[in-house]
């Protein structure tokens, strides 16, 4: 988990992205902190393997309406 004062640097890519796993969850993101690194880069994965499969659907609606 980043350090505590990473949460206040939102320019931080593992600060914003743990406000939005925090959001995602319902807690807090100092509640975050229980959780191990390693899990926290997991979900960062699975968020992120997210969005490309949501980008790549979305290419594909579009070149089917070109």
């Amino acid at each position: 988990m980043p350090r505590k004062a990473a949460y206040l640097e939102l320019d931080d890519p593992d600060a914003m992205f743990a406000f939005f796993l925090a959001e995602k969850l319902g807690r807090t993101v100092a509640e975050l902190d229980e959780m191990s690194w390693e899990e926290f880069m997991r979900w960062g994965v699975y968020f992120g393997r997210k969005a490309q499969e949501q980008q790549l659907a979305n290419q594909q609606t579009q070149g089917r309406k070109r």
